[in-house]
């Protein structure tokens, strides 16, 4: 269950949402979107739960904007032809066609959508998310097995792929050993692709982003900041 707060700072009203968990931490996240999200554990006090949040106004700030310059400047997508949709970073342009059944396909640098419902935004929009569902379900399998020859030395095992959207993250790893990947992440170039299967396999090993995770990053991608760059700002 999550109830929401805010506090003051600066000029700058933060809103906050909070939850409990079995922790012995408390944990602070801000999203690409700008929602913060605290977990808490179930014996931490209120009042103490809030002011440590305070406490970390400046940082919590400082995250917002960071993502604010990278916040996608896309206009609403029209699903006309000639708009343009990223695949594995590619831009691709789109050509919608009228058909009597609906499809939709690669054909060089166009993506062709075919349907009998060309005036629909929505049953575009539903077809071309099935089709970058069906693109994340051909490429994801690939980079995980890859990915996770790098941590061969660390003993780990072959993670249970979960493919779903996902709106405040790109991925996440489960307590149980599943990896769960946004859709929308095949839409970004397939080096950025590889960093969040990393990122999140290394929290198989420390679920914090503390020293030996960030050990762990050194390790298997020592270039893991520059691809976390190139992901904030490739999907705009």
């Amino acid at each position: 269950m999550s109830a929401d707060f805010w506090f003051q700072w600066g000029r700058r009203r933060i809103a906050y949402s909070v939850t409990r968990d079995e922790r012995r931490r408390l944990k602070i996240t801000v999203s690409p979107l700008g929602s913060v999200h605290v977990v808490a554990p179930h014996d931490a006090a209120e009042d103490e739960v809030h002011e440590r949040v305070r406490r970390k106004g400046g940082w919590i700030a400082a995250q917002i904007d960071g993502f604010e310059q990278y916040r996608p400047r896309t206009p609403p997508r029209q699903y006309i032809s000639g708009e343009t949709h990223l695949l594995r970073g590619v831009q691709y342009r789109l050509k919608v066609r009228q058909n009597d059944a609906s499809r939709i396909f690669l054909s060089g640098d166009r993506i062709i959508l075919e349907t009998p419902h060309v005036e629909s935004n929505v049953h575009k929009a539903t077809l071309l998310s099935h089709f970058y569902k069906l693109e994340a379900h051909a490429e994801f399998p690939t980079r995980i097995r890859a990915a996770a020859q790098l941590f061969a030395s660390e003993g780990i095992k072959q993670p249970k792929l979960m493919i779903r959207p996902m709106t405040k993250r790109w991925g996440s790893y489960t307590p149980k050993g599943s990896l769960v990947l946004n859709q929308d992440l095949i839409r970004a170039p397939v080096q950025c692709i590889d960093y969040v299967i990393v990122h999140e396999l290394a929290h198989a090993f420390e679920p914090h982003h503390g020293p030996r995770w960030r050990q762990l990053m050194d390790k298997t991608m020592p270039d893991w900041r520059e691809r976390k760059s190139k992901l904030e700002t490739s999907l705009i």
